[in-house]
C-alpha cells in the first residue's frame, strides 16, 4: 500500500528512471508481449470489457474497502472537495459509506448504512442530523469512473516485476464519466483488478454538481484495497431507526 500511496502523491506522473525491472528496458524484455491479465497485455490493453470483468470478479465476493479524494479548483482557487470512504462485505452488503463535502461556507457529511432491508443514511449539516431511508441496498464493487471508457483510452502499459505495483496504465481521453480533457494513470494488481487511480480533468459548467463553477478543474484520487470483515454497524443505527418508525410507521 505505501508504493502506491507514493504513485498517487506524486499525482499523474509515474517515475520510471532506473526500474531496471521493467518490462521494456532495453536487454530486459526476453518473453515477447506476454498477457498480463484478461484483455491485457505489455502493449495495452486488448479487451476492455474482459478487463473489467475480471475486476469485478476478483472482488465481488470479497469484504473491501476504498477511498475516494476529489479536489475542484476554478482558476487555481480550491472551491470545494469530497472525500468518500467504503467498507463493503463479501457480495456488496452490508456496506458502510461516508461522505464528507465541503467548500468555503460548510461541511456537510453522509453516513450511509446499506444493506437490502432497511439501508440508512444519517445528514449531518452545520450539526443538524437527520435520517433518512437510502435507495442503495448494495455497493458494486465497480469504481467511481466508468472502468471500460478509461481502459479503452489507455495508451502506455508498464510492468514492474517482483513489485506490489506491478500494471501501471496510462492515458487520455476528451471525455471520461462527467469529466472532459482527462489525463489518468490506472494501477492494476497481478490478479487483474484495479487498486487505484489517479486523474485531472475539468468538469463542464453544464454539469449539475454542486462543487461546479463556470469552468472547473477536478484532481480525483482512488484506492481499493481487500478487508479481513465487512462494516461494523454504526452507532447511530438505533437512533436512526427508532426515528424512521416515528416518522413512517412500522
Amino acid at each position: 500500500m505505501r508504493g502506491r500511496r507514493a504513485l498517487l502523491a506524486g499525482g499523474l506522473v509515474v517515475v520510471t528512471a532506473g526500474c531496471g525491472g521493467l518490462v521494456g528496458d532495453d536487454g530486459d524484455d526476453e518473453g515477447g508481449d506476454r498477457e498480463l491479465a484478461p484483455g491485457l497485455t505489455e502493449s495495452g490493453v486488448t479487451d476492455s470489457h474482459l478487463l473489467v470483468n475480471e475486476h469485478r470478479s476478483q472482488l465481488e465476493d470479497r469484504a473491501h474497502r476504498t477511498k475516494l479524494e476529489r479536489t475542484v479548483t476554478d482558476d487555481g482557487a480550491v472551491v470545494g472537495s469530497e472525500t468518500v470512504s467504503q467498507v463493503v462485505a463479501p457480495g456488496g452488503s452490508p456496506a458502510r459509506e461516508r461522505t464528507v463535502l465541503e467548500d468555503d461556507t460548510e461541511t456537510v457529511e453522509y453516513d450511509q448504512w446499506i444493506e437490502p432491508e432497511t439501508p440508512l443514511v444519517r445528514h449531518n449539516e452545520s450539526g443538524s442530523i437527520a435520517y433518512d431511508i437510502s435507495g442503495q441496498q448494495s455497493v458494486d464493487p465497480s469504481p467511481p469512473i466508468p472502468l471500460d471508457n478509461a481502459y479503452d483510452a489507455v495508451d502506455s502499459v508498464a510492468v514492474e516485476e517482483d513489485s506490489s505495483e506491478p500494471y501501471v496504465l496510462e492515458g487520455v481521453t476528451e471525455d471520461l464519466g462527467s469529466y472532459e480533457s482527462v489525463s489518468f494513470t490506472l494501477i492494476l494488481t497481478e490478479e487483474g483488478y484495479l487498486e487505484a487511480y489517479a486523474l485531472e480533468g475539468m468538469l463542464p459548467d453544464d454539469e449539475a454538481s454542486v462543487l461546479a463553477t463556470d469552468r472547473t478543474t477536478v484532481e480525483e484520487e482512488f484506492s481499493l484495497e481487500p478487508a479481513d470483515t465487512g462494516p461494523e454497524e454504526p452507532p447511530w443505527l438505533e437512533e436512526a431507526h427508532e426515528e424512521i418508525d416515528d416518522e413512517y410507521g412500522d
